[in-house]
């Protein structure tokens, strides 16, 4: 099983204030000198579950269950997440 997470030289910072009704945002940038990347909304929430590190079952269940909707609707988009992640050297496999 392939299981996912955070790269080592990656540094990022969240903001997670669901309750004001904006989205959850992360930015991650790839140091020293990686450009930032943001991640809003559904992304955020699999960045979040990332730091945790887990396969993209175990992401994509915590996804659909911080979203509100079942494993099997989010699972394909949180795989191609984690690999678009991992192709710009954000996240890594174990």
């Amino acid at each position: 099983m392939t299981v996912y997470a955070i790269a080592d030289d990656i540094a990022w910072v969240s903001r997670e204030d669901l309750d004001s009704g904006d989205q959850p945002v992360a930015y991650v940038a790839s140091l020293p000198h990686g450009p930032p990347i943001v991640l809003e909304g559904p992304a955020c929430l699999v960045w979040l579950l990332l730091a945790d590190g887990g396969s993209v079952e175990d992401i994509a269940r915590g996804a659909a269950e911080l979203a509100g909707l079942t494993t099997a609707e989010v699972i394909d988009d949180v795989e191609v997440l984690l690999s678009e992640l991992v192709e710009v050297g954000v996240a890594r496999t174990l």
